[in-house]
């Protein structure tokens, strides 16, 4: 049995190079981009020449590529759900993209039934079966047989079919949460990484206390790949998280407006480092077809601590052996995200189970704590007490300690906060399921 692909070796950069940074891109465009407007084409064209100075690779002096019509797009015609696995590959300078291994798997789904999307995360080290290649980790599927052995093993492993493909290689991320002012995020604990690694194969410590931050494209990118303090589950959680962050910067500005008819000529700018299957009119259709989903109806699902269990291999090696019910429970959530009923004009909006939270009150505002204990006890949640936040909070954050999505999203829709509001910090022995952390955006119900 194989333990692992081909050693690589890369003469400029350390091993610990995230790829996620131009899946975040393509992400984006096939599941996440917001149409907002398609005015003008400054932002689109800043962006493509944004992206022209910093991929590598790219097909940056071929003949620029006529804007998209949109009344010649079309509408997706396919009724089925459609599958999509985004791999973000490790590739070495002296590499070939079609060998390299596989630093991220991102499975995108969207059901035009349904009008429902997800997102699951799959760790690089789970050990599963490759089809005609044995026992190995899951990140050496694309070495052994390109994207073709990558796609089935994810359909023989989790029955999940798989229709289309996107590989991407480290690029823009940078650029384009610069473009869009930067991204806000919630970091959930102190990240004092001293290790993490530079361009030179020494270190750049990466420091970013707990809280609120708006972070610029350098900083949003350490905070992808940093892994020192906690495991690759936090890490993946992390990018879901800037996914999201930068969905939302994209909706609730201008940023993003005009970028649909500029997209043939950003895909030929990312052509050196962005492969995929399909072509420039259905990722069009496909971004016309998911833009209206809002995100409760997008599933963010990550095979984390619950879904595998730690193993060492004959030859010594430390993998994750899946477990099978979990991962089962996983997949039906990517596929029938937990979507919170409106309740009857006439019906309490209680939770479908009470949810025990602490509230903090992060503002100047006096007895806004108690406030929102009085309003949240009326919606059937239990209250478990109020206290001052140790610091102050421009906005409010709910912490989620048991991954209770439906509990998380009712909360967040009744306190009128967006869903990146929740932060994830997986805590199984706490009493309480969330605490609430009210900011100066809170308003009082």
């Amino acid at each position: 049995m194989r333990e692992n692909g081909p050693n690589f070796v890369s003469p400029r950069r350390p091993r610990r190079v995230n790829t996620f940074v131009v899946l975040i891109v393509v992400g984006l465009a096939l599941l996440v981009l917001p149409a907002a407007g398609f005015v003008a084409l400054r932002v689109a064209g800043d962006l493509t020449q944004r992206m022209q100075q910093v991929v590598g690779g790219g097909n940056v002096n071929a003949t620029p590529l006529a804007p998209l019509s949109l009344p010649d797009i079309g509408l997706w015609q396919g009724q089925d759900r459609i599958t999509i696995l985004l791999l973000g590959i490790d590739q070495r300078p002296e590499e070939d993209a079609t060998t390299a291994r596989t630093d991220t798997l991102i499975v995108l789904t969207l059901d035009p039934q349904t009008d429902t999307a997800g997102m699951m995360s799959i760790p690089r080290d789970l050990y599963v079966p490759l089809p005609d290649h044995g026992q190995d980790r899951i990140n050496t599927a694309h070495v052994y047989g390109g994207t073709d052995l990558a796609k089935r093993t994810v359909e023989y492993n989790f029955g999940i079919p798989v229709q289309h493909y996107a590989r991407v290689n480290f690029a823009a991320l940078t650029s384009l949460i610069d473009l869009v002012g930067g991204v806000e995020i919630y970091n959930e604990q102190d990240i004092n990484d001293q290790s993490y690694p530079d361009d030179n194969n020494g270190y750049a410590p990466f420091v970013l206390p707990a809280g609120w931050h708006t972070l610029d494209g350098a900083t949003a990118l350490k905070y992808a790949r940093t892994r020192h303090g906690d495991s690759d589950f936090q890490r993946v959680r992390r990018q879901q998280q800037i996914i999201m962050a930068l969905r939302e910067k994209l909706r609730t500005t201008d940023a993003a407006t005009k970028i649909l008819p500029q997209l043939p000529q950003i895909l030929q700018t990312l052509s050196g480092v962005v492969q995929t299957d399909l072509n420039t009119v259905e990722i069009a259709q496909l971004i016309l077809l998911a833009k209206d989903i809002p995100d409760e109806r997008i599933a963010r699902v990550v095979l984390d601590e619950t879904a595998v269990q730690p193993w060492t291999t004959p030859q010594g090696g430390s993998v994750l052996i899946p477990v099978r019910e979990r991962v089962r429970e996983l997949r039906e959530q990517l596929f029938n995200p937990a979507i919170a009923q409106p309740a009857a004009p006439s019906a309490p909006s209680a939770p479908a189970e009470p949810g025990r939270i602490q509230i903090q009150n992060g503002t100047q505002q006096l007895g806004l704590a108690a406030s929102a204990k009085a309003y949240l006890e009326s919606k059937g949640f239990v209250v478990e007490g109020v206290a001052d936040a140790p610091q102050a909070y421009q906005r409010t954050v709910i912490v989620d300690y048991k991954g209770k999505q439906q509990l998380m999203r009712q909360l967040a829709n009744d306190l009128d906060v967006p869903l990146t509001s929740i932060a994830t910090v997986p805590d199984p022995n706490n009493p309480l399921d969330a605490l609430v952390i009210l900011g100066d955006d809170y308003v009082p119900k």
